[in-house]
C-alpha cells in the first residue's frame, strides 16, 4: 500500500568528525519521498528518498558554501542524494536491515541501513493512520567521490572518512 511521507515531520541529517575530536553536523530537508509498505510482510515494503541538498545546513554560511561546492557535494550539478531501498529484511521488534542504493554527487553504490519502524497510529487531528520510521548507518564519503580533505600531524586528516547518515520520517496512510 502506498504512503504519503509528510515532509513536514521528515528530515535528514549527518555527522563527520572533524579533527579527530569533535562530530560536525548538518540537515538538509526531504523535498520527497516514497513508500510502499506491507503491513503484513515488511520485506515486500519499498522506500524511496530524494534529500535536497540546496537545503543543507551546518548553520555556518562559510562552511555550507563549502560543502556545496565541487570540493564536497557540486551542489549546482548534484541537487539531490538519493536513497532507494532494494530489501529489507525484518530483524523482529520494529527493526529493520534496509538495503538500498544511495547516489551522492552522481554516485551510486549499495549500502545497509539500519531501519526502526512505529506505528501505525491514528493521529487524533487527522484521523489517518501515520506510521514512522528511522534509518541510520555509516558510509565511507570517498565511495561516493567525496574526497577532499586537509593532511595533519601523524598522517591523519582534517575530516574523517566515515560519515553517519540519519533519516527520519512519518508517513500518512494514502
Amino acid at each position: 500500500m502506498a504512503w504519503q511521507v509528510d515532509t513536514a515531520h521528515t528530515q535528514a541529517s549527518f555527522s563527520i568528525r572533524h579533527l579527530g575530536v569533535s562530530f560536525i553536523s548538518g540537515t538538509m530537508r526531504v523535498a520527497d519521498a516514497e513508500l510502499q509498505l506491507d503491513e503484513n510482510n515488511p520485506a515486500n515494503s519499498g522506500l524511496k528518498v530524494r534529500m535536497d541538498m540546496n537545503s543543507f545546513t551546518t548553520h555556518d554560511p562559510n562552511r555550507d558554501g563549502h560543502l556545496k561546492s565541487p570540493d564536497f557535494f557540486d551542489v549546482a550539478n548534484n541537487p539531490y542524494i538519493e536513497f532507494a531501498s532494494s530489501r529489507i529484511q525484518d530483524k523482529g521488534n520494529g527493526k529493520f536491515a534496509v538495503t538500498g542504493n544511495l547516489t551522492i554527487k552522481g554516485v551510486s553504490g549499495e549500502v545497509e541501513l539500519d531501519g526502526e519502524y512505529a506505528g501505525p497510529v491514528a493521529d487524533p487531528i487527522s484521523g489517518k493512520r501515520k506510521v514512522g520510521f528511522e534509518l541510520k548507518g555509516q558510509i565511507d564519503k570517498k565511495d561516493f567521490g567525496v574526497t577532499w580533505n586537509v593532511p595533519m600531524e601523524g598522517g591523519k586528516f582534517m575530516l574523517a572518512d566515515r560519515v553517519n547518515l540519519n533519516i527520519n520520517a512519518q508517513a500518512i496512510e494514502a
